[in-house]
């Protein structure tokens, strides 16, 4: 009797698209799973279900260390003005290990649907969630990923070039245009490698407009390779963004594999991690960095709720710069059912 890998049955599974949805309809054994951050779709969601219905229960995730500009009072207010039950946890993105557990905990015994509302969360956050609740009784049988796409995504044109001009001129200069500095290289027990310890490592990261990520990965984690999978932007406008983040992290000094995958596509990214698995598993210890886009991490947790043997590390951000220099505006709401990431649907 052939026994199949994780990774073979994870490929075998049908992968849903991301789809439309023009109205969030939760009944009442449903719950929302909201984070209060700081970008105008973290709310998106919450108004768009609190227009048809509040016969559902809301779990509130609070961001620790506290950032004054994040939307927990306001979605406190929504709830308390439409009288719906809520349950308050908190994430602190500097001592996160063992947080999904305790999500878990709050919604292992409900009867009803989850929706996951990633448009807030941080991407470490991401990969904790999805990889607890796999491990609940029906895994993903009842969760549902909720996404608020953004209109605009800084930064710009203009503020990259005029960035890395002043790199250019000054060798010292940082070029800080998302986040400031790197906390530490987090690694949590629960997404830590099963695998047994090998001499090779390799690092599959996504490089981002904040070089500071990269290097302190490298800095830490001295792997012996690098696989580079750079981000395309599904809209036109944007499709400049992977070059300049090259040129930023100055990757052309740095010998390493690069790929490509979707920003928005999580099923991209899911068939790539799927491919460097195969490929290099056997021989290296993979370590994985959700550093890429939401629905990137979306393909990470998937990927790491059915393959243990990989380490998952994330360079925490010490700080944030402004929120407008972050994502603006409310596009497009859409949801995945994951379904058919459960067992037996393969």
């Amino acid at each position: 009797m052939q026994v199949i890998r994780a990774d073979e049955k994870l490929a075998l599974f049908s992968k849903p698209a991301l789809e439309v949805t023009n109205q969030f309809r939760l009944a009442p054994d449903d719950f929302l799973v909201i984070c209060a951050g700081f970008e105008d779709r973290s709310l998106a969601v919450l108004k768009n279900a609190l227009a048809v219905s509040t016969d559902f229960t809301i779990i509130i995730i609070e961001y620790l260390p506290f950032i004054a500009q994040n939307h927990l009072a306001e979605i406190r207010a929504m709830c308390q003005q439409a009288r719906i039950k809520t349950i308050e946890l908190c994430y602190d993105r500097q001592n996160p290990a063992g947080f999904g557990d305790v999500l878990l905990g709050k919604l292992a015994r409900i009867r009803g649907r989850i929706f996951l509302d990633i448009s807030g969360m941080s991407r470490l956050l991401i990969v904790q969630v999805l990889v607890a609740l796999s491990t609940g009784i029906e895994g993903f049988k009842h969760c549902v990923i909720a996404y608020a796409k953004a209109t605009e995504y800084p930064p710009s044109t203009a503020e990259v070039e005029k960035a890395l001009q002043q790199s250019y001129e000054d060798p010292t200069y940082s070029i800080l245009l998302l986040s400031s500095g790197v906390f530490e290289v987090t690694v949590v027990p629960e997404l830590s490698s099963t695998a047994i310890g090998s001499g090779q490592t390799r690092l599959v990261a996504f490089p981002t407009f904040s070089a500071d990520q990269l290097t302190a990965l490298r800095a830490e984690l001295q792997p012996s390779r690098y696989t580079l999978i750079h981000g395309i932007p599904p809209s036109p406008e944007n499709q400049w963004r992977p070059d300049a983040i090259a040129r930023i992290n100055r990757l052309d000094a740095l010998p390493c594999e690069q790929l490509k995958s979707s920003t928005f596509d999580y099923r991209e990214t899911l068939d790539a991690l799927l491919r460097l698995y195969g490929e290099y598993a056997v021989r290296e210890r993979l370590l994985i960095s959700p550093t890429g886009s939401k629905m990137q991490a979306v393909a990470i947790g998937l990927f790491r709720a059915f393959v243990s043997d990989i380490q998952i590390v994330y360079p925490t951000p010490k700080e944030f710069r402004s929120p407008d220099n972050y994502t603006k505006g409310v596009g497009p709401l859409y949801s995945l059912p994951l379904e058919g990431f459960s067992v037996g649907s393969a």
